[in-house]
C-alpha cells in the first residue's frame, strides 16, 4: 500500500512536469521571446563591447528599411578570433510585443527566417515564435541566416530583428550590436505606373497613345537556368486595352481570368483577346484593344509597339504578354493612370518583371509542370525563391534586371466641344 501511494505520488508529480512543461512552450509562443540560454547558469547578459555583432545586408545606403517580400543575409559574426560563440538564437518580431504579454505573433507579418541548409549550423526554434538557434555546441565565428521581409501590404510595418549569442554557460550577450529595426520601405516598386488609379477623370478632352514594349531577356541580363534551347523562346503579341476604372484586366491578389491562364500557359491571346471586346462600353469596360507584334528568338529585343485612345471614362490601360518557355508567366502593366491633376500624361517607362498566373506549379523556366491545386491568385514570380533550381534563387527585385522596359508616349490630344467640364484642366498639355 505504501509502495502504491508512492508511485501514485510519482506519477502526479511526472504529470505536472509534464503539464507545465507543455504551459511554458505554449507561453513561449506568446509575448515577447526568452532567449536566455537553455545551458545559461547567469540570467543576465555581459556587456557585449562591440565583440560580437549583427548585420544585415541591404543594397545601398538604405541601412534601416527593407523592401516587402524580399531576401536578406543575416550575419552574426565575432570580431575576435579568440572569442568564439558556441549557442545563439535569433529572433524577428514586432517591436509592440513589448507591450503585451499576450501578443499573438501570428496576427502580424513580420516575414520568416530560414535556415541555410548548406552549413548546418542552424534549426528552426521549438522555444519561441520566428526563431532560429544553434545545431551544435561548436565554436562559431559566423553564422549567416536568411530573413525573407513581410508580404507588400497596407500597414506601416516595424520590424525588428533580435540576436543572442553565448560563450558559455556563464557569458552570453544580447542588446546593442545584436539588434537591428527596420522599418518598411513604402516607396512603390520598380515596376509601379507613375501615378495611382482616380476613379474620377475630369479632362475636358481625349487623347491617343503609343505604348511600346521592349523585351530584354537574355542569356546576357538572366543567365541563371537560361531555356537550353533558346530558339523556342519568345513573346506574345502584346494584348490589352483602355478602360475605366472599375474595369479590370488582371491585377495581383486576383484569380487569373480563363483568357490571363491561357496566355500565361500557352502564349495564347485568343481568349483574353475575345475577353476585351465583349468588355467594350461608351460608359464603362474597354474602349481600345491594344495588340502589338509578337517575337521570338533571335528578334525578342525588337520592339512591339500599338496606339489607343483614352477618354474621360477611359482613361487607364493594361497589358498582357505572355514570355515562352514558363510554367505560367507573363509580364505586364495593370491599372496603368493616364489622366493627372496636370493634364494626359506625356511619357512615361516603367520596367517589367515576371508575374506568375497562379495556375500552373514550376519553379524555373523549363521545369515540369502540374496544375496548382487549388488555383492560386497573381503573384510576383517567387523573386528570392529559396529553391536551388530557381532562376531567382536568393535574388532581391532591386538586383534583377528587367525582363522587358515598357514604354508609353501621347501623341495627340483633342479638345471636346460642348463638353460641360468642372474644370479645364484637359486644355493643358505637359
Amino acid at each position: 500500500m505504501h509502495n502504491n501511494t508512492r508511485y501514485k505520488s510519482f506519477v502526479v508529480l511526472n504529470t505536472l512536469i509534464i503539464l507545465v512543461s507543455v504551459i511554458n512552450t505554449a507561453t513561449g509562443q506568446l509575448g515577447r521571446c526568452d532567449q536566455t540560454p537553455t545551458q545559461a547558469d547567469v540570467t543576465t547578459p555581459s556587456e557585449n563591447n562591440g565583440i560580437y555583432r549583427m548585420s544585415i545586408s541591404t543594397k545601398g545606403n538604405d541601412t534601416n528599411i527593407y523592401r516587402p517580400d524580399q531576401t536578406y543575409v543575416l550575419k552574426l559574426t565575432s570580431n575576435n578570433p579568440t572569442r568564439p560563440f558556441r549557442w545563439f538564437m535569433i529572433t524577428v518580431e514586432d517591436p509592440d510585443v513589448d507591450n503585451s504579454p499576450q501578443f499573438d505573433h501570428k496576427s502580424v507579418d513580420v516575414g520568416s527566417l530560414k535556415t541555410i541548409d548548406t552549413n548546418r549550423q542552424a534549426r528552426y526554434s521549438e522555444r519561441c515564435y520566428n526563431s532560429v538557434e544553434n545545431t551544435d555546441n561548436s565554436d562559431k565565428y559566423k553564422v549567416e541566416i536568411h530573413w525573407v521581409s513581410p508580404k507588400q501590404n497596407d500597414r506601416k510595418q516595424t520590424v525588428r530583428l533580435r540576436a543572442m549569442v553565448a560563450e558559455n554557460s556563464e557569458v552570453w550577450y544580447t542588446g546593442e550590436n545584436l539588434t537591428i529595426i527596420l522599418e518598411k520601405d513604402n516607396r512603390k516598386p520598380l515596376d509601379s505606373p507613375p501615378y495611382s488609379p482616380t476613379d474620377t477623370c475630369n479632362l475636358c478632352s481625349e487623347a491617343r497613345y503609343e505604348v511600346i514594349f521592349n523585351g530584354r531577356w537574355s542569356r546576357m541580363t538572366h543567365p541563371r537556368y537560361y531555356p537550353s534551347r533558346p530558339d523556342d523562346n519568345g513573346y506574345s503579341y502584346m494584348v490589352g486595352a483602355s478602360h475605366s476604372y472599375d474595369y479590370i484586366l488582371w491585377q495581383p491578389g486576383d484569380k487569373a481570368s480563363p483568357g490571363l491562364q491561357k496566355l500565361a500557359e500557352e502564349a495564347d491571346i485568343s481568349v483574353v483577346e475575345r475577353e476585351i471586346i465583349n468588355a467594350m462600353s461608351l460608359h464603362n469596360g474597354t474602349r481600345t484593344l491594344i495588340r502589338g507584334k509578337r517575337h521570338y528568338h533571335p528578334d525578342m529585343h525588337a520592339p512591339s509597339h500599338a496606339v489607343f485612345r483614352v477618354d474621360r471614362i477611359h482613361h487607364l490601360f493594361s497589358v498582357l504578354v505572355g514570355m515562352k518557355p514558363s510554367p505560367d508567366w507573363f509580364l505586364g502593366a495593370s491599372r496603368f493612370e493616364l489622366c493627372t491633376d496636370i493634364g494626359w500624361l506625356e511619357y512615361s517607362e516603367i520596367p517589367l518583371y515576371p508575374w506568375d498566373a497562379g495556375t500552373m506549379d514550376g519553379v524555373s523556366y523549363e521545369s515540369p509542370t502540374s496544375m496548382t491545386q487549388p488555383v492560386d491568385t497573381v503573384d510576383r514570380v517567387a523573386v528570392g525563391s529559396f529553391n536551388q533550381e530557381s532562376p531567382f534563387y536568393q535574388m532581391n527585385l532591386n538586383e534583377l534586371k528587367p525582363f522587358a522596359i515598357l514604354q508609353v508616349r501621347r501623341l495627340d490630344v483633342y479638345p471636346l466641344n460642348g463638353v460641360e467640364c468642372s474644370n479645364d484642366k484637359g486644355w493643358n498639355v505637359i
